[in-house]
């Protein structure tokens, strides 16, 4: 008889177990079901459990032996213990999780170590479509833990992927003596794959909101919920395919702290402190900012700390206070129509808060009642832009975008802007380093002393014998081994090019974060064949130039510190490599220029620099003219002097008709930069650039290669108010020139941007300028202002007016205007400040004398008449003396050109 089957005995139980239940509770059958209800309830049990035993002996099967199927499942689940305790890494999109062509972005490496022992784990990761550019990292992972590290990649260029994809493949890596072998994954393969979306046609937008908090998470989401409604409606208005534009939630405590983490957006929505004391996100956030992207911070949501922490000194506004709002209306200025409208009366039983501020910003975009809220601010390459007013405000009570938020919207979801290069025109300046060494003028000098000391010598001692014949032996002998002498001198120097590391740099100086941008290209040449041994730090990634096209293997490996070395094939002899790499590093010592006016022009102080090395100093404020300086230590160290006779005409970069080779070189470079018709950041001023040695950032390569370069350098300049009373002199260098907005609209034959006329009109026109003075003179009242300007109107009347108190006024006037024109505005009438701010003063010229002397002697006034004779505008420069009226001095805690005290 076979034995019962093991799958009865549950069954058996729970009917034993059922009568248990029955005779225990018999004397209470209104607590129990009823006696039938059990017996059946057993019955049943013991049914199933033989039926269950049949259907197994049927199937030949024992039911009390084990089959093989579960032996099978055993195995796996042995197996699967066996994985979980093994080493496992992954990668997983980070940061943004966006990933552009072109473009850097931040993957996680996350390590988890099940076993009892610490382990080093070499991870490398790279795209499957350039194999040969790897990116590696190798990080500690304790025992019984998991990690996560952060890994910078570039994604390829377009033609290198697919369109909406990459492949990102992982390997990882043990180090033996032999070199390196590979680790196998979970998957038992040595090649880790994972597929990322690529969002090239999209206009990325962050969100930094407010910190998720346990206790009040429900009503910081509702928040979030009205606020994305807002922007969502925003876009709408602007676009027609609202799904381009997603908005990104970082809901992580910090940003990836890689290099260009935030290189997949184009704008960040900032509504919350999320970001208050991570110095390193906060910083990661300036400079995507200096670097083109656009910033929209709403200071209804976020703190003063944050602002301060995040833009320094360079805070455009004051707070006054906050009020809330049943009623208001948007004024806002169009700029297509050059108008102030308003928008439709906003009303709501819930109050919107809205923050009183003061501010020096000039691009204004909104105010409510005469107090701005929203208004823009340049960085660097970036826009940032402010608003005091709650979101929901900016929405009309149909639902609608207000006409203000649609201005904003256009402006602010738009691709961000191009950051400054520099690598093409640096790259002329290294390759200008790497060369053969000249002998030097004393070599060349002793060698042609000691021939001519041979010489006298000889002569003297053969005069005093009486044998001077035997000179006519001598000079010959000792010319032909000077020039031997010579030519193997020059041979040797030109056939031994030493292996050398030409570095060149652009530093832009940032005031008040004692921060600094600092482009580089290196160009590195070797004698023989051999390691670059690149090491660079944190912040300084260096990248070799074609590394994407290049088919040898090349790997960049990152350590726990974030410090980066190359490894990869030799550098071959005798070829110039190039590498770059954009870096911001904190200055341990700060650079300042501050200074004051005087009689003579600007007169200021550097610090930070050593002035005994710095060159071909310039004081730049595009599109102002740059003004030559002197750096002198006679009087003080580091004494810098700008006077409007150093004034450089367009076109010119350095002072003098006569240029060393490397001011040639430097003024090509400044030439390349300056002359494009995007505005360039490093034109922001006023600012001084120089030349000097380059900025040692933690960079270092073989032994065998010398070290040769410079850089130049921007710092801000600020200025101090001069002392009261005393007369002083602006060069044009400091004045900035707009194109004023008038009834009548604005100049559109003027670029305040870039300082440039549109060339060969023929039509008469008046054009409005705003000479503006820098803040720290605000108190200033004019003297006089001297125009210089070089034009071309022949045949024509050309003509100045000036802002006047009751009208405006002619102040100068001439016929056939052409050339350079220089004259003087002193009348006091003349010289007063406009209520806008600044000096008004409108340049035009009349039609041409023949079409007026036509149009008088017309016939047929119907018939037009063309003037088809050309003139214009080249530029038009402005210097000012004045001084500083006690009367209306600023107080004693004002603030510098940089905000500083």
């Amino acid at each position: 008889m076979k034995p019962l089957p093991l799958l009865t005995l549950p069954l058996f139980s729970n009917g034993l177990f059922s009568i248990r239940l029955l005779f225990l509770h018999a004397v209470e059958p209104s607590r129990m079901i009823r006696r039938s209800q059990a017996l059946m309830l057993v019955a049943v049990c013991l049914l199933i459990g033989c039926l269950t035993a049949g259907r197994l002996q049927a199937q030949g099967q024992d039911p009390a032996v084990p089959d093989v199927a579960a032996d099978e499942q055993s195995d796996a689940t042995s197996q699967s213990d066996a994985t979980s305790q093994r080493v496992a890494v992954s990668v997983a999109p980070a940061g943004v999780q966006r990933f552009t062509n072109d473009g850097w972005a931040a993957v996680a490496v996350v390590g988890r170590n099940p076993t009892d022992q610490d382990v080093d784990e070499l991870v490398s990761v790279f795209a499957k479509e350039t194999p040969h550019l790897q990116y590696a990292t190798k990080f500690w992972l304790p025992a019984h833990s998991q990690r996560q590290t952060w890994l910078p990649i570039r994604i390829p260029p377009a033609e290198a992927t697919d369109e909406d994809r990459i492949t990102l493949s992982m390997i990882r890596l043990a180090e033996t003596d032999g070199g390196e072998s590979f680790n196998e994954n979970l998957n038992d393969m040595p090649v880790l794959e994972r597929s990322l979306m690529l969002v090239n046609q999209e206009v990325n937008t962050g969100l930094i909101f407010e910190q998720q908090r346990l206790n009040d998470g429900y009503e910081i989401e509702l928040r979030r919920k009205i606020l994305l409604d807002v922007l969502n409606i925003g876009r709408d208005s602007v676009t027609s395919d609202p799904s381009d534009f997603p908005i990104v939630n970082f809901f992580s405590n910090f940003l990836p702290p890689t290099h260009d983490a935030l290189d997949e957006l184009d704008q960040v929505v900032i509504a919350g402190d999320h970001l208050l004391g991570d110095s390193v996100s906060t910083a990661t956030l300036r400079r995507w900012i200096r670097g083109g992207g656009r910033a929209w911070i709403m200071l209804d949501r976020t703190g003063q700390p944050f602002v301060d922490q995040l833009l320094g000194d360079d805070v455009p506004y004051s707070v006054i206070n906050q009020t809330e709002l049943n009623e208001l209306q948007i004024e806002y200025f169009d700029p297509f129509t050059l108008q102030a409208n308003r928008n439709a009366r906003w009303v709501s039983e819930d109050p919107a808060t809205i923050v009183h501020v003061n501010t020096d910003a000039t691009d204004i975009l909104a105010r409510v009642n005469g107090w701005p809220v929203a208004f823009w601010m340049t960085l660097g390459d970036g826009e940032v832009l402010f608003t005091t007013l709650e979101n929901r405000a900016w929405v009309g009570n149909n639902g609608m975008a207000s006409t203000a938020l649609n201005q904003i919207a256009r402006r602010f979801f738009e691709p961000k802007n191009e950051p400054s290069r520099y690598v093409e025109s640096l790259i002329p300046i290294v390759d200008n380093h790497i060369g053969y060494q000249i002998p030097s003028r004393g070599l060349a000098t002793l060698v042609l002393s000691l021939n001519a000391l041979v010489i006298l010598a000889a002569g003297a001692y053969w005069a005093r014998r009486r044998q001077l014949e035997r000179m006519a032996i001598l000079v010959p002998v000792t010319a032909l081994i000077t020039t031997v002498t010579m030519l193997w001198i020059g041979a040797s120097h030109v056939g031994s090019v030493p292996s050398t590391i030409a570095t060149s740099q652009v530093i832009q100086v940032h005031a008040g974060t004692d921060e600094a941008d600092v482009s580089t290209v290196r160009a590195a040449f070797s004698q023989q064949s051999g390691d670059l041994e690149l090491v660079a730090a944190k912040h300084a990634l260096a990248m070799p130039i074609g590394s994407e096209s290049s088919t040898e293997t090349r790997r960049i490996r990152f350590d726990d510190a974030g410090s980066s070395r190359w490894t990869g094939p030799p550098q071959p002899p005798g070829v110039v490599r190039h590498l770059v790499s954009d870096s911001t590093v904190a200055l341990k010592d700060a650079i300042r220029v501050r200074g004051t006016f005087d009689t003579q022009g600007f007169r200021g102080t550097i610090n930070g620099l050593d002035a005994t090395k710095c060159r071909d100093g310039l004081i730049v404020a595009v599109p102002a003219p740059m003004t030559a300086v002197q750096i002198d230590d006679s009087e003080s160290p580091g004494r810098v002097i700008a006077t409007p006779s150093g004034r450089l005409v367009p076109d010119q970069y350095m002072p003098g008709a006569i240029l060393s080779d490397q001011q040639r070189v430097r003024e090509s470079f400044l030439r390349s930069v300056f002359e494009t018709a995007k505005p360039h950041s490093l034109g922001t001023g006023p600012a001084l650039l120089v030349w000097t040695d380059p900025m040692d950032l933690g960079v270092r390569f073989a032994d065998r290669f010398s070290q040769v370069g410079e850089s130049l350098i921007s710092v801000p300049i600020e200025i101090e108010p001069p002392a009261a009373g005393q007369e002083f002199r602006v060069p044009s260098s400091f004045v900035r020139t707009e194109a004023f907005s008038s009834t009548k609209g604005r100049s559109t034959i003027f670029d305040p941007k870039t300082g440039k006329w549109l060339a060969d009109l023929t039509k008469a026109n008046e054009s409005e300028l705003l000479f503006r003075f820098p803040k720290a003179l605000a108190s200033m009242t004019l003297n006089s202002v001297t125009v210089s300007m070089k034009l071309n109107a022949p045949s024509r009347t050309f003509f100045v007016k000036a802002y006047g108190p009751d009208d405006r006024q002619t102040v100068f006037q001439r016929d056939h205007a052409t050339g350079l024109i220089q004259f003087t505005i002193d009348q006091p009438d003349a010289l007063q400040m406009h209520p806008d701010g600044g000096l008004w003063l409108a340049f035009g010229v009349t039609e041409s004398f023949d079409v007026t002397e036509q149009r008088s002697t017309q016939s047929n006034p119907e018939n037009p008449i063309v003037d088809n004779s050309t003139w214009q505008f080249d530029y038009i420069h402005l210097d000012a003396t004045g001084q500083i009226d006690s009367t209306n001095l600023a107080s004693p805690s004002a603030e510098s050109e940089t905000r500083k005290p």
